[in-house]
């Protein structure tokens, strides 16, 4: 049975609803926050950040290897199986856990400004507790309870600035780092009753050994994606005026906010594919439905560029008139959302436990992160300056997706003809965004009311893209279709929060 696109969307809108609530909740709480807390110990506050930022990220892969087996085995019904490759997982994970525990509260002691050394000792607490409720939340995700894993997330959306505002006129900078405990604590009780993974301490070297050999590279592809997420910006403050960097985090913050859309769809399909995955009798079988998903994906994604486009353009004309500056910049990284949605279909194939190529795909990303991290610093030199800067990410970003295609091609077509068919299918949709690159640039310089330029794009963009669906896409997408989604996904919204399913599968 071919996998329900309009499942994976009905459970990625709630992810993806959270994570624009919290971005929304979190500008006026920090401006609040901003007028008990002097600088100087925001500071401190973003110190203490970057110890919990790295005690997170470098790990042995242990817990990532087997999330990847677990979907696998379920689809196969090897449910005793699954369980205890979790509980050797996260039994093996708590033990390493317990080194940068005591590294970050060891560290406490070498300060003796009170900030900081209560400031790691929190962090300490806040990083244990963390990753004991994540283990809970990550098992949820992969056995597909993510009405369970949805709410956790609401919960930690919701109570972070909560606490923090009720608190941070007596403690100050402490609020900031007592939140994250609370949603720590408040989640852990929640799993407990909603969520349980039946975890069991089991320790097992010869499987903790064997998960670590591809989780060390998986982990190391985890870094290297940040890194090349956070080149970027590091180069402009290091480079350039602080003025410039404004500019260019406040076009980005909405493709970040964007993107997290089509990633949130990509998030639900990996456990949903990995268990198919499991029941198939060959990759073909157990990839099959991923061609289809990105027919979907790149429709969604292109359809959103130009949109993306007009919504800032608004934005900054009408609200934000100090970063007018930012527009060609945005207009750039606008690019971004169908170049990283689309990609990581291609890391799912590679980086599975049938497959199991994550070597390839961190040297993929290596070479594009040197890449960009040259021609960066090139731009810079010959003084283009941000926009430059957006080019060499949005080309680098490309060079990667295609490369990462290219290597997923045999488990994903069985002939050279059918791999031309699909990137033909999928790129078509990206290609047309191209013009209104020019269009708006165009319509920007000879039409100064807003409310024009924003009709007469709109206007474009209704005829263009009913004719691409209806004339080449409609065997992929109908009206109906369309308006089921639409259904669908106002239905979740509603009840996703209310302890409803949101519908069953389509």
């Amino acid at each position: 049975m071919p996998i329900s696109i309009i499942h994976i969307a009905k459970n990625s809108v709630k992810f993806s609803t959270i994570n624009i609530l919290a971005a929304v909740i979190a500008v006026p709480v920090g401006i609040y926050v901003a007028t008990f807390v002097p600088p100087e110990e925001y500071g401190v506050f973003g110190f203490l950040g970057l110890w919990l930022t790295y005690a997170t990220l470098i790990r042995p892969g242990v817990i990532v290897s087997g999330y990847r087996e677990i979907p696998v085995l379920l689809g196969k019904s090897e449910d005793e199986k699954a369980l205890r490759i979790q509980n050797i997982a996260i039994t093996s994970d708590i033990l390493y856990s317990v080194l940068p525990f005591f590294i970050i509260l060891g560290a406490s002691f070498f300060f003796e400004e009170p900030l900081m050394k209560y400031g790691l000792m929190l962090t300490a607490l806040s990083y244990g507790m963390t990753q004991l409720v994540s283990y809970w939340n990550g098992v949820n995700f992969l056995r597909q309870n993510f009405n369970i894993s949805a709410k956790g997330k609401f919960i930690g959306a919701i109570v972070a600035p909560v606490v923090t505002v009720a608190t941070v006129y007596w403690l100050k900078v402490y609020a900031l780092l007592i939140a994250p405990i609370s949603v720590a604590l408040l989640l852990g009780i929640y799993y407990l009753k909603w969520g349980p993974i039946h975890f069991r301490f089991t320790f097992n070297w010869k499987e903790t050994t064997r998960l670590m050999k591809a989780g060390v590279i998986l982990q190391a592809g985890t870094l290297v994606f940040w890194a090349f997420r956070l080149l970027d910006k590091t180069i402009i403050a290091s480079s350039l005026p602080l003025t410039q960097l404004g500019l260019y985090t406040f076009a980005i913050g909405l493709v970040t906010m964007l993107l997290s859309i089509p990633a949130d769809f990509t998030n639900v399909l990996q456990p949903i594919i990995y268990k198919e995955l499991g029941k198939a009798h060959n990759v073909f079988e157990g990839f099959r439905d991923i061609k289809r998903v990105l027919v979907f994906l790149a429709l969604g994604t292109a359809i959103l560029i130009p949109l993306a486009q007009v919504g800032f353009y608004l934005i900054v004309n009408l609200v934000t008139t100090k970063y007018t500056a930012s527009i060609p910049v945005f207009n750039v990284l606008s690019y971004n959302i169908y170049l990283s949605a689309i990609v990581p279909a291609a890391s799912i194939i590679l980086t599975s436990s049938v497959v199991n190529k994550q070597k390839i795909s961190l040297l993929v990303y290596l070479i594009g992160l040197a890449l960009s991290v040259v021609f960066c610093l090139l731009v810079v030199r010959w003084g283009y300056g941000i926009l430059g800067i957006a080019w060499v990410m949005i080309f680098a970003q490309g060079l990667v997706t295609l490369v990462m295609y290219h290597l997923s091609r045999s488990y994903l077509c069985r002939s050279n003809m059918d791999y031309i068919k699909l990137q033909i299918t999928i790129l078509v949709p990206f290609l047309l965004t191209i013009p209104f690159f020019f269009i708006h640039g165009y319509l920007k310089d000879i039409i100064s009311n807003v409310w024009a330029f924003t009709g007469i794009s709109l206007a474009i963009q209704a005829v263009l893209w009913s004719l691409v669906i209806g004339l080449f896409y409609r065997n992929y997408l109908s009206l109906n279709d369309i308006k089921y989604i639409i259904n669908g996904i106002n239905t979740t919204i509603k009840g996703s929060f209310s302890g409803k399913s949101g519908g069953t599968p389509g």
